[in-house]
């Protein structure tokens, strides 16, 4: 349940009203929305390329 909320400016008169509808629909929209990866904010950069492994066998050291 979300109540209306008013916002005053400088001079105390009401600049927005936000119904108590729209702040609950806004909510659950962000809610459904979680995990998902924000788009178009900050720097776009190329993917970092992984480490290169050495699997090579003749690395590998036996204790037998």
């Amino acid at each position: 349940m979300f109540n209306e909320v008013k916002i005053f400016d400088k001079e105390g008169k009401v600049k927005k009203v936000l119904s108590s509808k729209k702040l609950s629909k806004d909510y659950w929209n962000s809610f459904f929305k979680m995990g998902e990866p924000i788009k178009g904010k900050g720097k776009k950069t190329a993917p970092k390329a992984p480490d290169k492994v050495d699997f090579d066998d003749e690395n590998l050291s036996s204790d037998t």
